[in-house]
């Protein structure tokens, strides 16, 4: 019986397609992993500021390099290190309940400050800096914060505090924007007060003044203080009574 070529032919090329098959699927799992690999290596290497960030690569504690919004850098993941500063507007809170800030006024009286601060990071000189000095950066503000609403309470009475919230807040900004400066080189905005809360010593305080105001409006209303010229300083001096000090006595009594 003649042999059929075409058959065997046939056979044949089957059989070189089937064994090439599985070196195909090795050589497509090999170039999938070489480009795996390759974009593994290439995301170690390369880094790229976002849009409001500065990056600064150093080696051995020294910048090396700073990069800005749309820069880039190959790096040495082994021996080159990369920080990243955020150079958006920031925040630091402490206006939740359990951050305020205690303090002590002048005259020794407790008292809490609530409130935000807003800064930016400084010039890339100041980076540098940074970099060289200290690492810390947003974990050191509220340290900063604290730092600044005692010595500006430590400055001025509770009346003062209490009636002048305002240039008080005026006053933690500027002291907190001298303080973040020399410490951290960053730029403070506002230390925007929210709240004072005054304690306990402070609250005794106002509740005694109101009882003492109460009775110096009752002695002036009394027959006895509309009698006579004799008791006219002393009645004036009682209506003029803010307060503090001795509650103000009826006449002819000698005070405590």
């Amino acid at each position: 019986m003649p042999r059929d070529d075409s058959l065997s032919s046939s056979t044949a090329d089957r059989a070189r397609a089937e064994a090439a098959r599985p070196r195909a699927a090795l050589v497509g799992f090999g170039v999938l992993l070489l480009l795996f690999l390759a974009w593994m290596i290439y995301r170690q290497v390369t880094v790229a500021p976002g849009p409001a960030q500065m990056i600064l690569i150093g080696r051995g504690g020294e910048v090396t390099r700073v990069l800005g919004p749309g820069q880039w850098s190959l790096l040495n993941p082994f021996s080159q290190s990369v920080t990243s500063y955020d150079m958006a507007l920031l925040s630091s809170d402490r206006s939740a309940p359990d951050r305020g800030m205690g303090a002590l006024s002048a005259e020794g009286h407790a008292l809490t400050f609530f409130g935000t601060a807003f800064w930016k990071e400084g010039t890339e000189d100041d980076l540098r800096w940074r970099y060289a000095h200290i690492r810390a950066g947003a974990d050191a503000m509220p340290a900063l914060m604290a730092a600044s609403a005692q010595t500006v309470a430590g400055r001025h009475t509770m009346d003062e505090i209490i009636h002048n919230a305002s240039a008080i807040g005026r006053e933690l900004t500027d002291d907190l924007k001298a303080r973040a400066r020399a410490l951290l080189r960053v730029d403070v905005a506002d230390f925007a007060l929210t709240r004072i809360e005054p304690g306990e010593t402070w609250r005794a305080v106002v509740s005694e003044r109101e009882l003492g105001r109460a009775r110096a409006a009752s002695i002036a209303a009394s027959p006895a203080m509309a009698n006579g010229a004799d008791n006219a300083l002393e009645m004036e001096r009682i209506r003029r009574w803010d307060g503090r000090g001795i509650i103000p006595e009826r006449p002819g009594r000698p005070e405590p």
